[in-house]
């Protein structure tokens, strides 16, 4: 995986191979990229420094995004109901959503959102560090459910 800063808009997003050109999933953006022989993939970096404390699986360390898959799951199972783990991830559609479905429906659709929460919470849990970046954070899609 190759993450990538859009020059325009600045967000980051990610490719599954090395690439010349690229474009912005965001704003449309295309912009040429260039590889040096130091630039080391990101993914590899993390991997190499966490295997010497041998927590490379626990949930709760933080990947390259510094985003924790299980704190985001906790905050699935827990408050997910009005979508604060989708805030943490950086998706802020998607925890607006949720808010506002939670408060306009006073309650009633709130009982959705509690289980869609719930079993992304799971799928948190469940994901490695990589699959929970790629699928969630580094998505271009700004509310994603599974």
């Amino acid at each position: 995986m190759y993450i990538h800063q859009c020059p325009e808009c600045g967000k980051q997003f990610s490719t599954q191979e090395k690439v010349n050109r690229v474009k912005c999933p965001y704003c449309g953006a295309e912009t040429n990229v260039s590889y040096s022989e130091q630039q080391q993939d990101r993914w590899q970096e993390f991997y190499n420094q966490q295997r010497g404390d041998n927590n490379i699986d626990s949930v709760f360390n933080n990947g390259p995004s510094g985003k924790s898959r299980g704190i985001a799951g906790l905050l699935a199972i827990l408050m997910g109901w009005c979508g604060l783990h989708y805030f943490y991830i950086g998706k802020t559609n998607g925890g607006i959503l949720f808010l506002i479905i939670a408060i306009l429906s006073c309650g009633i659709l709130a009982s959705v959102t509690t289980i869609v929460s719930i079993i992304q919470g799971v799928l948190f849990f469940t994901s490695t560090q990589e699959e929970f970046e790629r699928k969630w954070v580094y998505s271009p899609s700004n509310i994603p459910f599974f």
